[in-house]
């Protein structure tokens, strides 16, 4: 036996009351001698011995009254049941119902999110009165207030209110919620329903307590949905999405590498995904999966317009449709602002570069300045700095490096104008070390030894192979202020002809010959234009601003000091819908805070300037899609690993009989109205037992 209301036993004190009384009675009692007593021989002491007895009855019935009523109001209660006698104990309940959308699968039986909301239905309308409940998502957020209701009509307006969401379901948050919920219930009957398709998904117990959880006795009912068929389920879906461009170009091709899961015991063949660019489908290709297995999916499409492309791949229907969209992001720049530093011999060719590259369209906003304006030229404003020849002095470097680090890009060619140690000075400044200076004489000049064509800059320059030992046209060099420092991009003998190095948020490519035919024919050869056409989109283009993110998950986006501020940013969610988000200004960049990302697909974030400074792609958990079901074994160790030993754990495998099922496991009686019926009887006793005591007195 247990009390529900076990402080209320501190009452039974009061029965002490009339054993007390009764003593104090006793002590006031005085034999008094005189001479008459002698001759009341009617008083015989057979009636003198009833009244005591009686007296001792009426401070037992005195006493047990006070313990009944006592009693009575502490709730007493027994894990049996007691045919006529007692009450059915009062159960708290609280219903965790998988409403991921892998229960939008529909199988013989229905919709699996409906075959819950049936289950759930059940469960609510077998409620007695007193008893109460609370349904909780399985997507809930442990920080989501929830409390127990009594209130039928209330709970089944909740009921009909769940849709499925692409937040993944997680059943140690919800058997946490749970805990705290009963806990503070004072019902004999604590239940906990977990309504699931049962996926491996929903054990994620990555942020288990150490402490089990239900302190109080109670019972965890597991029941699955879905119907126990051998029809299989056809199921696509997409595991990631990879986008190997590094330099996006307006008509130039984006290509993806997509991983598709086949989630089904079936092969599939001839499926079909589409590649939309902006909800316009760009291309498409058909494709077979053997059944369980992962296939890599490469699609490539040109984009036909500049700024941000909200992308995804998607598949065609089956059973399951919520996970055959994959998004993704990326940006095609606006012409960038690049200025160009050096006079004008050493400038002549990059200029003609540029200028052949704007025939048909301005492919950037190029100025070009002397060496001595650096000082006075506001760098922030461009996105490429290419120092073409000095003479630089150290401040120029400084300044340099300064917007360098700050998130700008710059492309350094080598200079004998400046002083060496200066230019040493600069070299080292950005990443590339000291110099030294290589010579060749005009009869055995040097060529490139290496050639790293899985860089960015020469995407698709190289038709065939890609091993970096199979030479493409090398200029002929005469001179060279090499370098060992930063990562290789071209070799030559005794040093580097072009290498990359990163400073801070920026980046820095730096070539060991001037722009000019002074020291090579560089100039003269097809590489030269490719690498300062190519050079201008790598470098101006910022890393980072297509962004992967799980479907509830909260992004702390980062961004360079040279193109943030403070101030409010604009954001358009996948519905087109415009929001603000202040950001905060730290010491080394802007960050800028999106809370839960809750719809699925692509936020454009817009700085002040109105630039696309990233875009987030939301998606849902992969996981989700895997519509095998774990066994009763796994689910039934897995909340053993986490529920305290008083808890109790059953499964009920038929959905529909819920309620029979659950009656025929519930125990428990409340005896509170038998101990006010026995507390009734003794009170009345007590009447009865006093008027006879007191008229026998009178008689007597």
């Amino acid at each position: 036996m247990q009390f529900l209301n076990p402080l209320v036993l501190f009452g039974l004190v009061a029965a002490s009351i009339p054993v007390i009384l009764h003593l104090l009675n006793l002590r006031k009692l005085k034999t008094v001698e005189f001479s008459t007593l002698r001759f009341l021989k009617e008083l015989q002491k057979t009636k003198i011995r009833r009244l005591k007895l009686r007296q001792i009855i009426l401070l037992i019935l005195r006493t047990l009254l006070i313990i009944f009523l006592v009693l009575a109001f502490a709730r007493p209660t027994i894990e049996s049941s007691l045919p006529v006698i007692g009450s059915k104990a009062k159960t708290s309940a609280v219903i965790l119902i998988d409403n991921s959308f892998s229960m939008d699968v529909s199988d013989e039986l229905g919709n699996r999110l409906n075959q819950a909301k049936f289950a759930v239905k059940s469960i609510v309308e077998g409620m007695n009165e007193g008893d109460e409940a609370s349904i909780i998502y399985l997507t809930t957020k442990e920080s989501d207030n929830n409390s127990l209701s009594r209130n039928i009509d209330l709970l089944k307006q909740d009921l009909n209110k769940i849709i499925f969401s692409y937040s993944a379901a997680n059943l140690a948050t919800g058997l946490r919620l749970a805990s705290k919920l009963l806990d503070k219930s004072v019902n004999l009957n604590r239940e906990v329903y977990i309504i699931t398709d049962a996926q491996r998904n929903i054990l994620n117990i990555e942020n288990k307590d150490s402490v089990k959880m239900f302190d109080k006795t109670s019972v965890v009912y597991f029941i699955p949905i879905g119907a126990k068929s051998k029809s299989e389920i056809v199921n696509l879906s997409f595991d990631s999405i990879n986008v190997i461009n590094r330099i996006f170009q307006k008509g130039k091709p984006v290509e993806v590498e997509a991983i598709v899961r086949n989630n089904s015991n079936k092969d599939i063949t001839g499926a079909v995904a589409s590649m939309y660019f902006n909800n316009e489908r760009v291309t498409q290709r058909t494709f077979d999966v053997p059944a369980n297995q992962l296939r890599t999916l490469s699609m490539a499409a040109e984009p036909r317009q500049s700024g941000a492309v909200k992308a995804f791949l998607e598949l065609d229907e089956d059973a399951l449709n919520a996970d055959n969209k994959r998004f993704f992001g990326f940006n095609i720049p606006d012409k960038p602002n690049v200025v160009v530093v050096g006079n004008q011999n050493d400038i002549s060719f990059i200029s003609k570069v540029f200028n052949a590259a704007s025939r048909q369209e301005p492919v950037a906003n190029v100025i070009y300045i002397n060496p001595a304006e650096i000082a006075g030229t506001e760098l922030s404003n461009y996105e490429l700095v290419i120092l073409a020849a000095g003479p630089y002095l150290k401040s120029d470097f400084n300044r340099i490096e300064q917007y360098v680090r700050n998130g700008g890009s710059c492309f350094f060619f080598a200079d004998d104008l400046s002083p060496a140690d200066i230019f040493n000075y600069g070299t080292s400044l950005l990443g590339f070390g000291n110099i030294k200076q290589l010579s060749y004489s005009e009869a055995s000049p040097s060529k490139f030894s290496a050639v790293d064509k899985t860089h960015p800059l020469f995407e698709g320059v190289f038709k065939g192979t890609t091993n970096s030992k199979a030479i493409a046209e090398s200029p002929k060099i005469y001179k060279a202020f090499s370098n060992t420092g930063g990562t290789p991009v071209i070799e030559i003998p005794g040093g580097y002809f072009l290498s990359e190095s990163r400073i801070g948020d920026g980046r820095v490519l730096y070539c060991s010959v001037k722009p000019s035919t002074q020291w090579s024919n560089f100039p003269l050869t097809g590489l030269f234009p490719t690498m300062i056409y190519r050079s201008t989109f790598y470098l101006s283009g910022r890393e980072g601003i297509g962004i992967s993110s799980v479907v509830g998950n909260s992004v702390m986006l980062s961004l360079p000091k040279l193109f943030s501020t403070s101030g409010n940013y604009k954001i358009i969610d996948p519905n087109v819908n415009e929001f603000y988000q202040q950001a905060a200004v730290l010491p080394n960049g802007t960050v800028l805070s999106l809370g839960n990302l809750n719809i699925l697909g692509n936020y454009i974030v817009y700085s002040q300037q109105g630039k696309a400074v990233s875009i987030i792609s939301v998606n849902p958990l992969p996981s989700e899609s895997y519509l095998k079901p774990v066994s009763n074994d796994e689910i039934e160790k897995n909340i053993e690993s986490q529920v305290s030993k008083n808890t109790h754990i059953r499964f009920i495998d038929d959905s529909r009989n819920i309620a029979q099922s659950v009656q025929r496991a519930r125990t428990g009686t409340e005896l509170w109205q038998l101990f006010v019926i026995l507390a009734i009887l003794c009170a009345i006793a007590e009447m009865i037992v006093a008027r006879n005591s007191k008229k026998e007195l009178i008689e007597s």
